[in-house]
Parts: C-alpha cells; structure tokens; sequence
C-alpha cells in the first residue's frame, strides 16, 4: 500500500519554484530497513519551493542562499523538519506514522475491511507486541493487552492450559471459549481433559501448539455482531490469526531468525514464618501436618525424633519450599525463508521450543515445520495454500488435594527439611514424615502424565475474478491431531499404593469446504454510494475419538506399561462425528467513506438437533458513521469521530448425542477411588452397561444469543489521541442444561432448553503518542473492562445447578439465579440481622455453617492495562502493568498453610489470646459482643476453610506484567555484511505483584481452561518470573 502511495504522490507531483542562490541534495529512506524512498516531498518551509525523492530516494532543490527549513512528508510518513543552515547536502531518515492512515484488520472468514467501515468492535495485535516476550504461549503473551477480554493462566507447569473468555459468558454448559482461527483455519482449542480434573496434570490446550514467532497479527472480534459469519462456533467471539507470509518481499529472498533463552524462577509464594516447629498445642508431634509445636529454641527441643526414628534437629527451614522449585528454562528458535511478491511469494518455517520448568521432572516441547505460498497463473487464477505440522509433547505430574506433590507442599511442617535429606530409599520408597502420603519429590517422579501431540493443520485456495466486479472463491481446510497419553501412578503411590497405568489415545479432526461469490460495484444507484455482496456456503464435519485403557496392580515396579498390570479396571471407547452445514451472506454499503451499513445473514443446519429443530437462521446489522468527513468538523483539535451500532443474534447448537437415552458402562465408586466395567476377572472380561441417569430430549433446540453494542471513536490532535469506547449488552436464551428431573422417574437430569443470563459492560481502549520530538517518542496504551454478568433464570423450581464438572462435596461451582455465572455455593457462617457472625458461646468459635451458600463470585469487578512504550533511535522500552479488581479465589492452598500455622503472620504474638469477630445471643434475642478468648491454633483453625467461606479470598492484584528491551542496530554498521537487520533484547514478565488480600500470588485455576474458573485446589504455583535474551536478524 505505501508504495501506491508512493506512486501516486509522484504522479500528482508538485509544484516547484527554482532558485538560483544554492542547491541542496541529499537522499531520504527509511528508519526500519534504509530502504530508499521515492516519491517524498521536500519543501522549502514557508515557500512553494519544493521537489519529490526519485525512485532512488535522492533529490535535489534551489534554495535561498541563507537560512531555511526543509520540510519532509510523505502521507503514512512522520513529518521531519531540518535546518538548512550552512549544510548543502541533508540526508533524513523517516519513520511510519501509522496515525496517518486508516488502518485495515482481517475480519470474519479472512475479509479484510477497513475499521472506518466497522460497527463493531474490534482490537487488532501486531506481531511486535507479542514476539520475543518470553512467553511460549499465545494467549499468555496477550494478558493485559486487549479491552473485554479476560485471559488467566491456569498455572506456571509448563504446556499448562490458559483460558480466555470475550465480553463475559454465554452459555450454561457449552463453550464460553472464543473460536481460534489460523490463516481461515478453523482450529480446535480444546483441552480434552480426560481425567478427573481434581487430581489430574493439567492439560494443554490446543492453542499452544501455535508459536507466537509465527504470528504476523492478531484481530479480536468481541462480539456476536463482528463474527456471526463464522455461526455457532463463534457465539463466544473468536481470535482471527495471521502468520507471516512471503508477500511483501518486492521480489527478494529474506531470512529470519529468531533465537531466545529465557530462566524462569518460581514467584509468588506466601511468606511463611520461622518461629514455630511441627506439632499441635505446643508439643511435638512427628507425624503432623502442622506447624503448632513449640518454639524454636525452647529449652529440650534441640533435637526431636522423626518419623524414621532418627534424632534430627528441631530448626526452622527458611527455604524448605522455595528450594523445591528449580530455576527453569525455555529455548527457542525459529527460522523463517520468505521470497515473492503480492502475487507470487512462499514462505518456509521451522521452529522449536524447549522448556524445562521449574517443577522438577516437568518440561514442554514443541516442533513446528509450515510451508506456504500463493501465486497467479497465467489464466488469472489465484492459487494458494498452506501446511503446516506440529509436535508437541508434554510432561507434568498429578495435582490436588492430598496425594500429590501439591497437596502436600502446603503442608509441609516449618521443622521439616524438604530438599537436604533423602526424599526415597534404595527401594525407591518414599521417606516421608507423613505415613500415609509421599514426599512431594517422589510424588513429582513417580505420580506422572505424559502427552504427546501430533498435529497436521493447513488450507487450499482457488480464487478467480470472472469480471471486473464479480469473483468467486473456494477454500479448503484442514485441522487434525493425535494426543497419546500416559498417566503412571508408581508402585506405592497414595491414590493407588498397588499402581497404575492409563493409556489414551485422543483423536480430533475438523475439515471445512467453503464457496464465497462475490461482487463489488461503486457508485450504486447514486453518486458516492459504493455496494458489495457476498454469497457463500459451508460444508463442515467434526471427528472425535477417545479410546481409554486402565490397568491396575503393576507387577514390575518402575515398569511404566500397560501389559504390567495385574487387573484391567476399565476399558472404554468413544466415538463423535457432527455436521453442520451453513449459508451465510454479507452486504456492505458505503457512502462517500463516511456512513456504512452491513447487513450479514447465516442460516446452519445441524446434525446434533432434531429434524425440525435442525435449521436455524441467525442475523446481524451494523452501521458506523464519521461525522468529521459528513460534516466536515476536523480541526486542530478533533481530528476523528465515529459512531457506531451493531445488533447481533447468534444461534449455538447442542452437543453430539443428547436427543436419546443412552446406555452407558457402569461405574462404582467416588473422587477416591473407582471401577468402571468391563473389569477382569481371573482372566474373563465382564462387561457392564446401564442406562445412563441422563433422560434425552428429542424436541432439544438450540441456544441463542442476542447482542446489542454502541461505539464511540475519538481522534484528537492529527490523531496523537485516540479513544475507542464501547457498551454492550448480550442476553443468552434457551440453555442447554441438565435439570434434575424427579428420582420417581428412574433418572436423575434431563437435557432441555432453559434458563436466561445477561451480560452488560464498558470497554475502553486509549492510545497516546505522549511525546513525539524526532529520535525519541513515548507512547501509551491504556485498556479498560467492566463486565456484570447475571444468571437471571435457570428453571421453574430451581434456584441454582451445578457447572458441569469435577468438584468435591460442600463446594459447588454453580449457575445461580441473581448471581453472576460461576458462583461458588459452599457453607456460610451464620449472622444475625445486622450482618454480624455468630458465636456458640460454649467453644468462643462460630455456629456450624449454613449450607448451600453463595459464598464467592468469581468474576472481577473491572479489569485494566496499561502500556508505556519508549523509543529512541534503535532502542525501544515498553512496560506493561495490568490489574484485575475483585472476584473471589477459593482456595485450598491457602487455607490450608493458615489452619497448619505456616503463614508469616502467624509467627508474631502466639503466645497472645485472640478473639473471633463476632456476636453471642442472649436469652432474650439481643446480641453482646463475644469475649471468649481462644489460643493462636483454635482462632486460626477455627476461620474456616475445606467447603465453607472460611477458603475464600479476595482476588484483587496489580502486576507488572511485562517489560521489553530491544536494540535495533543502525543500517549504516550492516553496510557490507550479509545481515539486512539485526536487534536484540531483553524481556521479563511477571517480575512485580501486589495482592493486598491474598498472601500469594491469586492468578490460577486448578480446573484449567474451561467454565469452571477461580478456584484453587492444589496445584501448581502461578506463572514464573521470566527473564529472557532475544536476538533476531535477517539475511
């Protein structure tokens, strides 16, 4: 585009006034690259003396014989101005000034559209912001980034899931995840949990297997409006993703490489107190998770007698959980081959990732291979495509409450010394304090799941322009990928002291047919008035297989396979295949650039519907004007103002095989322990099969989602000022859901369409060049989100249901009328009237809880970014800080260091007696405040925690997220070597956090990616610290 640019300014020339006193010459080219630029004005300032650069960028003007300024512009170029003075040769360097130029994203099924044009909101990421951050994973990298979207990394093991939720959530029971699109791929970024996510690794999802050294740009549509074409999939919103290409080379071979080592270290660990050793009541206790026994240096406990019968030191050890963690690392290369031009061009990339964490025995891997290219036969056919194959594999350890390593870190006694003595025996027994649990280090090596991912994804199209109006395309995608797993559980280890071996094998795939017809034509039944349309069809299949062996009582200790097993527990298969096809339409009017309306339609019909249910048509409109070219308002101050509209309805069908009642294999057992047949007995296999609890709904319909948004741009100060503002309002009807039916009837839920739920929020976005004098510019991002979710019905009779998922007893993640999404239900303290907690005036602690409570909200109150960005010559600084105000951690973790007496704080004035907040009753129903003083372990034990209130915290933090370094080195010092460019950098991320009410780091999610968010049941620690060494360059 610049270099059209470029021509037509030649073309246009100027005018140009000779003077005789002197002459200047000199050659203009670019900062980024040194490329010369044709077609720049140079101007005499004040005058109509003036000149254009020649293709070569050289020029050369008359001027006055003294004094003088030089003025160069160029449209998408920053304005330079230099002193003429005693010089009689300039040479300038100019920088892009995006603000100059209407900027154009990639919408919905690959359009790309200028964002004058678009009533609805968008956010567009350039490669830039989230290459060389030390983050190997995509969503990651955009925390804290992007208005109306709320990303949270479900821990720091590595490969570990993200989740990412846009303008709230809209479905009781389906996806609440974004649809993933790759160069108009459509891809799968699922989880695939296939194990109770209580006590299982946390899985990846399927988004990690994309490097963000391969992305060129990221477009977030927010709402329904922005992605309807896309249908069902993207009622949540979706992330349009483009990688880098070969166009743009003007016909020259360049070479990329990457290169990156980044060390990690654990942060964000409660600060735990060194005054107290194990025991209970003051006295030591060998056995005991707690840190209640006597004080260190109190007369007769020099020493103590341990678990083994030993006679060790009875000492505080400071570092006893941070040594546990190791210091981390993540490598990673990529090289790029690219050559062409806009019509002809390939690319080639190979890139590799390797990252140890810093949980022992824990590590990521990933391998990606893509090969592209597009091209115009002599026929005028646009031919292009792209392939690409990833391997990815994965090793973490089993998480959760007691037996595994995280559950027991958090209880670990201050006295214990966890990393200076042996963790097993020459057996490779565990040696542990505890007698019925395992030391965390031989849970980490011998308590494992390893995945390993193969991965094919890519794209075919034809495109041909049959007039200069009317063009048609076909597309063709493709994305497929095998998940072997295996999950050991050794010999010895506490869920299965006999061990265990699980072996699956995951199968997904996803192919699309599209046809697009497409015509344009200006000037439509009036001056000014431009129309295009498009027509288009799509054919989509899913495929999914889960195939699943579990054998048990392992013979040969160490012997990590399946045939080792003693008894086959389980044995079972699943198998998915859906179709949905579409017809969707798009036509886009557009007045003198200034007023635009969109009218979209897709019409799909599903497979996993009923028959006369099976089609439904969903619509959309928007319409955005600018004032400032209508009416002509521009002035030195408003530059830019836009007002736009959009309303969207957007239909969600249901899940494979809900219409019938199926049979299902049978099941004995709990979150602890179970059997599912068939089983093996005495070398015969007994099947088992009952029909399921679930009642099928053959009349099922599907959901859907209306949306409403309203938009404002500003533009202030030839655009050194934007901002971009937005409200919405979502109501999603019809859930799909579960209700429990009767036990009268035989089954337990029935799947039908039911409930309501609201999503309203504000959206700010505000861009800055704070400070623009030349070599050195400041400039600022800032973003701004409030969302209020509602749960406004679920069904006649029913106040709240369970999310669809693992939990334990007493603690329920759940859909709640009057409440946002998500709430947690657990038990409650009581109070009296005025809100004060009650006290059972025989113990001084308060009255057994109250079940069946709200007693978290999970969703922020508002989410913030900000992002400064310094520039000097070829140095760049960008620091980014985020904050998350509100929403509640139910946490474990920390309920469990408070009850056993880790934390820092309860190492000051034990001694002391303490008293509950609170309020006795008196015989005659008024209230005294209560006096009952308790000691530190009955005050601290008595706040609460496994399944009630006591484990909730407030999830407030503000972090610096992330700071970046780069260098460019001048053009002038690669002159005469083989390097186009050359830069290098320094990045952190997570390297500062303040949560004032929680006493570590509240970022993570035990339950990974999905619709179970803000609870923490230990797992692993959050995100790392990062520090990573970047170096790139071109050949």
């Amino acid at each position: 585009m610049r270099k059209i640019l470029l021509v037509l300014s030649i073309l246009g020339g100027l005018h140009v006034t000779y003077a005789q006193e002197r002459t200047v010459s000199g050659k203009v080219a670019a900062v980024e690259d040194g490329q010369a630029l044709p077609g720049v004005n140079v101007v005499l300032k004040g005058s109509t003396i003036g000149t254009v650069t020649d293709l070569d960028g050289n020029y050369t003007l008359s001027t006055p014989a003294a004094g003088g300024t030089l003025v160069f512009s160029f449209i998408g170029l920053a304005t330079e101005e230099v002193e003429i003075g005693s010089k009689s040769v300039i040479d300038v360097r100019m920088t892009a000034d995006v603000r100059q130029l209407n900027e154009v994203v990639v919408t919905a099924q690959g359009f790309e559209r200028d964002v004058r044009s678009l009533g609805y909101a968008t956010q567009n990421i350039k490669s830039d912001v989230i290459a060389q951050r030390s983050e190997p994973n995509v969503l990651n990298a955009l925390q804290g980034k992007v208005s109306g979207v709320n990303i949270t990394s479900s821990s720091g093991a590595p490969g570990a899931s993200t989740n990412i939720n846009i303008r709230g959530i809209t479905s009781f029971s389906g996806s609440n995840q974004p649809l993933i699109v790759v160069d108009g791929i459509i891809m799968s970024n699922a989880t695939d949990n296939t194990a109770n996510t209580l006590f299982s690794a946390q899985a990846s999802n399927r988004l990690g297997d994309i490097d963000p050294e391969t992305i060129e740009s990221i477009n977030v549509l927010k709402g329904p409006a922005a992605s309807v074409l896309y249908g069902s999939r993207a009622a949540a919103g979706a992330l349009i993703i483009t990688t880098k290409s070969g166009t743009g080379m003007d016909n020259k071979t360049e070479v990329t490489v990457n290169s990156s080592l980044t060390y990690q270290e654990v942060t964000g660990l409660p600060d735990l107190q060194n005054s107290y050793g194990q025991g209970l009541n003051n006295v030591y206790v060998p056995t005991t998770t707690n840190s209640w026994g006597p004080r260190f240096g109190t007369p007769g406990f020099e020493t103590v007698v341990n678990t083994q019968g030993e006679t060790v030191p009875f000492q505080a050890f400071p570092d006893n959980i941070n040594d546990f963690y190791e210091t981390g690392r993540i490598v990673q290369n990529s090289v790029n081959i690219a050559s062409g031009n806009n019509e002809s061009n390939y690319i080639l990339s190979l890139a590799h990732t390797d990252q140890e964490g810093t949980i022992p025995n824990t590590e990521f891997t990933r391998t990606t291979v893509g090969i592209g290219g597009n091209t115009v036969l002599n026929n005028g056919l646009k031919v292009g495509g792209k392939v690409n194959y990833v391997r990815s594999a994965q090793l973490g350890s089993v998480t959760g409450n007691g037996g595994s390593a995280f559950g027991q870190i958090t209880r670990i006694p201050r006295s214990f010394d966890l990393i200076g003595r042996p963790f097993q025996n020459e057996l490779g027994e565990s040696i542990y304090y505890s007698t019925t649990q395992n030391h965390p280090l031989w849970s980490l090596f011998n308590e494992t799941t390893e995945s390993n991912v193969d991965r094919f994804f890519g794209n075919f199209n034809m495109e041909y322009d049959i007039k200069d109006w009317l063009s048609a395309k076909v597309r063709v995608t493709a994305d497929t990928y095998t998940d072997r797993r295996n999950r050991v559980d050794q010999i010895g280890s506490s869920r299965n002291p006999a061990g265990r071996v699980e072996e699956t094998t995951l199968f997904r795939s996803e192919l699309n047919l599209d046809f697009f017809l497409r015509a344009f034509k200006s000037d439509f039944l009036m001056d000014g008035l431009s129309a295009s349309a498009m027509v288009a069809m799509n054919v989509n299949q899913r495929d999914f297989q889960d195939t699943r062996l579990v054998g048990e009582s392992l013979t040969i200790p160490f012997f990590e396979n399946i045939s080792n097993a003693s008894i086959f527990t389980s044995s079972e298969s699943e198998i998915q295949k859906r179709r949905l096809i579409g017809y969707y339409t798009q036509v886009n009017f557009d007045y003198k650039e200034w007023l635009f309306l969109e009218l979209q339609g897709r019409l799909d019909r599903s497979s996993t519907l009923p028959e006369d249910e099976s089609t439904f048509f969903y619509p959309g409109v928007s319409v955005s004007f600018v004032p400032t070219d209508a009416l002509d308002l521009r002035s030195d101050v408003i530059s830019y103002v836009k007002v736009r509209g959009s309303f969207a309805r957007v239909g969600l069908d249901a899940d494979p095989y809900l219409l019938n009642s199926v049979f299902v294999s049978s099941f004995y057992g709990n979150n602890v322990a179970d059997i599912t047949f068939p089983i093996n007995v005495g070398g015969v296999d007994i099947p088992g099969f009952q029909v399921s609890s679930r009642v099928g709904n053959s009349g099922l319909r599907p959901e859907f989602t209306n949306s409403w948004e309203g938009g404002l741009n500003f533009g202030l100060f030839n655009n050194r000022i934007s901002l971009d503002a937005a409200y919405f309002f979502t109501e999603s009807e019809g859930q799909i859901l579960n209700v429990t039916v009767a036990p009268s009837s035989g089954f337990s839920t029935r799947t039908d369409n039911v409930g309501r739920m609201t999503n309203q929020g504000i959206e700010l976005l505000l861009n800055a060049s704070v400070v623009d004098a030349g070599d050195f510019n400041w400039d600022l991002s800032f973003n701004w989100t409030r969302i209020r979710n509602e749960v406004t019905e679920v069904v006649d009779g029913v106040d709240n249901s369970r999310i669809v998922g693992n939990g334990f007893i007493g603690i329920a993640p759940s859909i709640a009328v009057g409440e946002p999404y998500g709430v947690v239900i657990g038990g409650k303290f009581p109070r009296n009237a005025n809100g004060e907690l009650l006290i059972n005036p025989n113990t001084g602690t308060f009255q057994p809880t109250e079940s069946g409570q709200v007693v978290a909200d999970v969703q922020p109150d508002w989410l913030g970014g900000i992002t400064n960005t310094f520039s000097y010559k070829g140095v760049e600084l960008s620091v980014l800080f985020d904050l998350r105000k509100g929403g509640d951690i139910y946490s474990f973790e920390m309920s469990d260091l408070r009850s056993g007496g880790s934390l820092e704080l309860q190492g000051e004035n034990r001694e002391e007696a303490y008293i509950l907040p609170g309020v006795i009753e008196n015989a005659d129903g008024t209230f005294r405040p209560n006096n009952i003083q308790l000691s530190a372990q009955s005050y601290y034990r008595a706040l609460g925690g496994l399944g009630n209130e006591g484990a909730v915290f407030d999830g407030s933090v503000y972090r610096l997220r992330e700071v970046a370094l780069s260098y460019r080195l001048p053009k002038s010092l690669l002159t005469n070597t083989p390097f186009g460019s050359v830069s290098v950098g320094f990045s952190g991320r997570n390297l500062w956090f303040f949560a004032p009410n929680y006493p570590g780091d509240p970022e993570g999610n035990s339950q990974g990616a999905g619709n179970i968010q803000g609870v923490r049941l230990n797992g692993p620690p959050s995100n790392p610290r990062n520090y990573s060494f970047n170096l790139r360059f071109t050949l």
